[in-house]
């Protein structure tokens, strides 16, 4: 989520003159925290993350209160939710709240003392994560003087009688000593709760936390470092209690104090060592399955030792082992290249494995790899039959990812029941983390059409044919179309494009489509299918015209009565509705239907006579958006929507006259060439990859492309590839030796073991194994040149 802006309103002083010093034992009779000078705070002038923070005090008032409330758990949510929201900045009404939240997590007997404590420790941390502006804004610097005030009472609280809340303290007060003046005090003071602690899984956290805490000093320069430094040091050197218990604990503090001073068989070894107590440590929660991810974690970016801590827990006896192990395999293979081909074969393995969620994994991570082997097909075949359901699913999807004909049985089967829970929608994650999410219909029919449209295609048409059915609103045409079906639409067409010429059997679907108000989705279908799809040529035509008249009326009412600030441009809807394609800007609509005319009968006439048209009825449009150069932004919404309609007017146009190439006259790309040189800011856009690339093809002359690709391709470091700069990719794979001059940008994209893709999930390895062909394919092209 974007940052908080820095909350300026000052805040008062909030310091008490004196703070709660918390029982060792527990209290009989419990009483309320006094909240003095709780009312002297002008909390209607402060601000949290809803606006006024007059509400506060009630909340305050409410947790301080002692005895039963049912409704105390969710005050405590709504404040969470008000004071410190997501991080990122500190509110005014979150300063003003701190000291009072101390004084109430140190009154003996009151509930959910321990989550109050959670709660300032996640104030504690945020000073660790914050940056200027937001460090130094006022609300900030006094949510910091309120923790450092409070720091006698949060030590004390290492000495209460709640577990739970000395858990939470210890925590806290590691995050508060990386940044506080007494960082030493804090440090020198948890640390010597270890030699009389009572709880195992704390003194296991005071090791834990304080090493991570001590790392995270060093690395970032902070005067803290040497003070944590020293006191973890004396947790892990001294003779301890436990020893045995605690041997995984202290090899973990080291290697986070001295990365090279323990292997990871050191830490793998500890972990699995009898001695070591499940129950203390978070690695081993939910009975094993984070603890393949928490000891790699632990080697950080040292591949080899990660892939030996699974190549080891892959095999372990207890499933929930194995199944974190497989969770390890995917985040690896999602951030290296190189991991993929050394795990494949041991993921293979699992898909015998006695636990059915383990081989739904296996599988799903065998579809991402997306590699062809007979043997494997043939395995990943024979789990077709899995008598657990999401397993064979997976194997589904692995085999259409391969375009094996096996695959269409259960894909026909999802389409029929669109209410089944086999396969998923299309998501997108960003990170390194590989997700074990639904396969997605859409990827998984597009894969296998490739290969097999013909006995798929049938299959397709009905499922289309059921949703135009329950879809259509309008009595005549253009037919509308309900929202919540587009997605089913845009799905179902996308994968009778990969068809091909096996499409045309769903004709009479998409001659029905074509007099809806999204004719281009049929066009999409069309297109792809070529001289199959001749029969529409006609519809195509008329449809064309039609948009065309509707063009000439469109511009001649947006002279007539120009845009004002006081009405939405005449491409947009009135807010909150949806944007319609094809009617919203009626001369795309005219273009799209061209090229798919042109798709299917090969008249070049008939779709110059169109583009000439359009430029035609365009021009007033064309001549009102003015550039935005390099960085520029739209001064209005108006003007946004303006420049916005004229990328789509330009990239439609571009897309018509790219597969014409010379054919398609020079003096064509005249406006789309301006528009490309006038709108640097748009060159990381889809819109500017297809004009570049027309103008590339038409003129011959393919400098201002090799530019505009070369700024899409030049990556900073940590620099991830887009589905920008992957569709730009594609086309300098397509331009042979003429991208000569872009050859080490195409090298900078293979000679790196780690991926270039931010899509997390199984879709950043493949989108990442895409840039490799494709950076191969350009360079192979390139070298022609000599």
């Amino acid at each position: 989520m974007p940052e908080p802006e820095p909350d300026s309103v000052p805040v008062p002083d909030l310091v008490p003159a004196s703070w709660p010093a918390p029982a060792a034992t527990p209290e009989q009779d419990a009483a309320p925290a006094p909240l003095v000078g709780l009312d002297e705070i002008p909390w209607a002038d402060l601000r949290h993350a809803y606006g006024s923070a007059e509400d506060v005090p009630v909340l305050l008032r409410a947790l301080a209160r002692p005895g039963e409330d049912p409704e105390r758990e969710e005050r405590l949510d709504d404040l969470d939710a008000a004071v410190y929201h997501q991080g990122g900045a500190v509110y005014s009404a979150g300063a003003a709240a701190v000291p009072f939240l101390v004084e109430i997590a140190c009154t003996p007997g009151l509930p959910l003392r321990a989550e109050i404590v959670e709660l300032i420790g996640r104030f504690a941390d945020l000073q660790n994560q914050m940056r200027d502006p937001w460090r130094s804004a006022p609300a900030a610097v006094a949510c910091r003087a309120a923790l450092v005030a409070g720091h006698d009472s949060l030590v004390r609280l290492l000495d209460d009688a709640d577990t739970e809340v000395r858990t939470a303290a210890a925590a806290l007060l590691w995050s508060y000593a990386r940044w506080s003046p007494r960082a030493q005090d804090a440090a020198h003071a948890t640390a010597d709760r270890d030699a009389v602690e009572p709880d195992l899984p704390l003194r296991v956290h005071l090791r834990l936390d304080g090493a991570r805490a001590a790392a995270a000093a060093r690395a970032s320069g902070s005067p803290s470092a040497a003070p944590l430094t020293a006191a973890v040091r004396r947790l892990t050197e001294a003779p301890a209690r436990d020893a045995a218990a605690l041997g995984f604990a202290r090899l973990v503090a080291q290697k986070r104090l001295d990365d090279a001073s323990v292997t990871w068989r050191d830490l793998l070894d500890a972990a699995l060592a009898p001695t070591t107590p499940h129950q203390a440590y978070r690695a081993w929660s939910e009975d094993g399955a984070r603890l393949a991810m928490a000891l790699c974690g632990m080697c950080g970016e040292d591949l080899a030792a990660r892939l030996d801590i699974i190549r080891v827990l892959i095999g372990h006896e207890r499933p929930q082992v194995r199944t974190g192990a497989l969770q390890a395999a995917g985040d690896a293979m999602r951030r290296w290249r190189s991991a993929t081909s050394v795990l494949l074969p041991l993921i293979e393995g699992v898909l015998t494995d006695p636990g059915p969620e383990n081989r739904t994994r296996a599988a799903d991570l065998l579809a991402t790899a997306g590699t062809t082997d007979p043997r494997l097909d043939d395995r990943l075949a024979a789990t077709l039959d899995d008598p657990h359901r999401t397993t064979s699913v997976r194997a589904a999807w692995a085999l259409a990812r391969r375009g094996d004909a096996r695959a269409i049985p259960t894909l026909v089967q999802a389409l029929e029941d669109e209410e089944g829970d086999s396969f998923g929608p299309s998501v997108h994650y960003s990170g390194n983390s590989y997700w074990f999410d639904r396969p997605p219909l859409r990827e998984a029919l597009v894969a296998c059409a490739e290969r097999h449209g013909l006995p798929l295609a049938p299959a397709l048409r009905s499922a289309l044919a059921r949703c135009l059915t329950s879809s259509r609103t309008g009595g005549g045409p253009p037919h509308g179309l309900r929202p919540d079906a587009l997605p089913r639409l845009h799905l179902l067409c996308e994968a009778l494009a990969a068809c091909g010429p096996a499409a045309a059997v769903a004709l009479p679907e998409l001659q029905q489509l074509l007099d809806t108000t999204h004719p281009q989705l049929a066009c999409t279908v069309i297109e792809a299918a070529g001289p199959a799809a001749a029969d529409l040529a006609p519809q195509l035509g008329r449809v064309g015209r039609e948009a065309l008249d509707e063009a000439v009326t469109r511009m001649s009412r947006r002279s007539a009565e120009p845009v004002t600030p006081a009405r939405p441009a005449p491409s947009d809807p009135p807010p909150g509705q949806p944007r319609v394609p094809g009617l919203a800007d009626p001369w795309i609509t005219a273009l799209t239907t061209a090229r798919a005319h042109f798709a299917v009968t090969g008249d070049e006439v008939a779709l110059l006579r169109t583009v000439d048209q359009v430029l035609a009825v365009t021009a007033p449009l064309r001549r009102s958006v003015a550039g935005s150069g390099e960085g520029g932004r739209p001064g209005s919404a108006e003007e946004a929507a303006a420049a916005r309609e004229a990328a789509a007017l330009a990239s439609a146009l571009a897309r018509c006259l790219a597969p014409l190439g010379p054919a398609a006259g020079a003096g064509r790309v005249g406006w789309t060439e301006r528009w490309l040189r006038d709108n640097e800011g748009w060159w990381r856009s889809h819109e500017a990859v297809d004009v570049a690339w027309a103008h590339w093809r038409v003129t011959g002359d393919g400098d201002l492309a090799r530019r505009v690709f070369a700024r899409l391709l030049t990556r900073g470091p940590g620099q991830s590839v887009s589905p920008v700069e992957l569709a730009a990719l594609r086309r300098v794979a397509e331009a042979g030796p003429a991208a000569r001059t872009l050859v080490p940008l195409l090298r900078a994209c293979l000679d790196q073991d780690e991926r270039v893709v931010g899509e997390g999930g199984w879709r950043g390895i493949v989108q990442d194994d895409e840039v490799q062909r494709l950076a191969a394919a350009a360079l192979g092209g390139a070298a022609g040149a000599g």
